[in-house]
């Protein structure tokens, strides 16, 4: 039997060198591949997935530092974004989202624009927009991310109706070394959890499957907190593979899913506070170079 063709859609974390289009911004290059651990395609992610998945890639359409809100590309709900999930007249069976972190991490496509994000969309003309520091968000941020996605998934749908979708929610990293959980639920002061929340009515309302990677409970070791170590990837994989399984995904076998994440040691979250982090010292940081990063004490069990 033929194995699935499998493209990826996502932001830094899904990227790697030589495995995207050219000209889409890469994280996992040169120096970052040393420091991570995250040294071959193999280490990533997503080709755990694929693999477990007993399938091939045929597309890595991931884009670093983008969002799917955006004006147009590199957005990750612009026609260009879509189009990269196809190859060599190919077209894919299997779509794996994960995409979201920016949007969070910015609290919207304006704050991206004026804070100027490596990924602002090209169309932009940014010398008409004022520079500012990001701070906290309005609160429709969560419900425009909602809208944005839900759209991308809509051209994904329509470009490519044979193929399963899969849209992974955000999942909390915790900084490598550290013993507690470090992720920051409320950066913006619009929480982590109505992103996610807008992902799963995403996809209900376009038919898609959702990884409900999430709603399991762990934190994968990610380096500065956001991108993962090679041992970080292997949790996210694990986490993605019993969230598939738990989902109905034939292919995962709950066992075997669940044994991989035991392999991997995956911390179980912990919340840290829930204020916003904006003005707060605790915070690891909220400009332009924002952290994902609380440094106060989790929350009592």
């Amino acid at each position: 039997m033929a194995k699935r063709l499998v493209s990826v859609l996502g932001d830094s974390i899904s990227t790697f060198e030589g495995c995207n289009p050219e000209g889409f911004q890469v994280f996992y290059e040169g120096e970052r591949r040393l420091t991570t651990g995250v040294r071959a395609p193999g280490d990533t992610w997503w080709a755990q997935v694929i693999e477990a998945l007993d399938g091939e890639l045929l597309a890595n359409g991931s884009y670093s530092g983008s969002m799917v809100e955006g004006a147009g590309f590199p957005a990750g709900d612009s026609a260009e974004r879509i189009e990269a999930l196809a190859r060599d007249g190919r077209q894919p069976d299997v779509v794996l989202v994960f995409m979201g972190i920016n949007d969070y991490g910015w609290g919207g496509a304006d704050a991206q624009a004026a804070g100027r994000g490596n990924a602002v969309p090209e169309c932009l003309d940014l010398a008409a927009i004022e520079p500012r520091e990001p701070g906290l968000a309005d609160a429709g941020a969560a419900a425009r991310f909602g809208a944005a996605y839900e759209h991308m998934l809509g051209r994904i749908r329509a470009a490519y109706p044979q193929a399963e979708v899969w849209c992974c929610t955000l999942c909390p990293g915790r900084m490598v070394g550290s013993e507690r959980s470090t992720f920051a639920y409320n950066l913006r002061g619009v929480h982590f959890d109505r992103y996610n929340d807008a992902i799963r009515a995403a996809a209900a309302h376009t038919g898609c499957h959702v990884a409900d990677v999430a709603a399991l409970g762990y934190d994968y070791e990610g380096l500065e907190g956001t991108h993962p170590t090679a041992r970080g990837m292997r949790q996210f994989a694990a986490l993605v593979l019993g969230a598939m399984a738990n989902a109905g995904e034939q292919q995962v076998d709950p066992a075997a899913a669940e044994a991989a994440l035991v392999a991997t040691d995956a911390p179980r979250s912990r919340r840290t506070c829930e204020a916003p982090c904006v003005g707060c010292p605790d915070a690891g940081a909220t400009n332009s170079h924002w952290l994902c990063v609380c440094n106060r004490a989790p929350l009592p069990s």
